[in-house]
């Protein structure tokens, strides 16, 4: 509301002449020097109780450029409580926009530290470090924050990578490019996903059937595909989400977090009682079980009832059990609440 007050502030100003008992209204120089700091300070003081009294915390972090070229790293707080009872929603922070003279991952690493440093949030608390699939975003989680956020994972975001399925692709030949509707036929599914990914909030627990999806989408239309290019283009793609999908992939395209996001499938009571996951591969995924015997645990406990339990939404889910198994209650809704792309930070 300052724009609103500073604009009443000036009504007033000009015509204070003809108002009495009004008082000294502060000058516009006066309020940006001495009001807009104490605001500032006010919503800092709010913003480190929220990140002190959450769960846990997911930093987002993308580079784009300004009007004038320069670079600027967005780096978001998204708290692992969830906003309302019924959905899981993102409860986003927009912690700092640092100005970089170069981008590389010692000044991508730096960044992130002193913003976490200047609102005082614990390295324990870091549940996960979404970025882009970048060289330099990569090697400032491996060589700088992986040694210190020992609880966290790497994600990296899944609007961008879906990009790899590129529907161009599917209109190179000039056989296709006769038929007007091949978009029509072929490039709905590519582009639904795509938006979602974009523009929605998508549980980690639902990426992996979302890719299954699209993997057999494209695998099913090349089969029906009259055209050769336009097939291999559908089998390229498939091929592709494939590879990006697959567990400790060294493709240069790949989803770091791929075994995670098939780990958080134990944590969705809709999924987990139609899988076979062994525990090994749960505990090695979320690091937050490491060393944790409790955790591990109520794990084992749970597993063996969850087939008992009726299934329900996630978030209420869990609500149900915060006193039954409190430790992997905490850890659940972690996981469920983690963000799968970093488009907002690049906006």
């Amino acid at each position: 509301h300052i724009s609103t007050f500073l604009r009443c502030a000036s009504t007033l100003l000009r015509h204070r002449g003809n108002l009495k008992n009004v008082g000294i209204i502060p000058s516009l120089s006066h309020l940006r020097q001495f009001y807009l700091p104490r605001i500032f300070e006010n919503h800092v003081t709010e913003m480190k109780e929220k990140l002190e009294t959450c769960n846990g915390i997911s930093i987002v972090t993308d580079e784009t450029t300004d009007a004038e070229y320069r670079y600027i790293l967005n780096i978001l707080g998204v708290l692992s409580e969830p906003e309302c009872e019924r959905e899981l929603k993102l409860n986003v922070l927009l912690l700092d926009c640092v100005v970089l003279e170069s981008v590389n991952f010692k000044t991508v690493s730096q960044a992130i530290w002193e913003t976490l440093d200047k609102f005082e949030v614990p390295f324990d608390q870091i549940t996960v470090v979404v970025s882009d699939n970048a060289v330099y975003m990569k090697k400032a989680w491996e060589r700088s924050m992986k040694p210190l956020f020992l609880n966290a994972m790497h994600v990296t975001c899944v609007a961008h990578l879906l990009n790899l399925v590129d529907v161009i692709e599917l209109c190179q030949s000039p056989e296709v490019l006769e038929e007007l509707n091949i978009l029509q036929k072929y490039a709905p599914a590519i582009m639904h996903t795509l938006i979602k990914y974009e523009e929605s909030v998508i549980r980690s627990c639902i990426v992996g059937n979302d890719m299954c999806d699209l993997i057999m989408w494209a695998k099913s239309s090349a089969d029906e595909c009259e055209h050769a290019m336009g097939r291999d283009a559908l089998l390229n793609c498939a091929e592709k989400i494939e590879t990006y999908m697959q567990c400790n992939s060294n493709a240069r395209f790949c989803q770091s977090a791929a075994a995670v996001f098939k780990a958080c499938w134990v944590f969705d009571p809709n999924q987990v009682k139609y899988l076979i996951i062994p525990e090994k591969e749960v505990f090695e995924a979320i690091p937050l079980f490491e060393d944790n015997s409790v955790a591990q645990h109520e794990y084992c406990a749970y597993h063996k009832t969850v087939y008992e339990m009726q299934c329900e939404n996630g978030y209420q889910f869990w609500r149900t059990l915060e006193k039954r198994f409190p430790t992997l209650a905490v850890i659940a809704i972690r996981c469920l609440t983690v963000p799968v792309n970093s488009v907002d930070a690049e906006r």
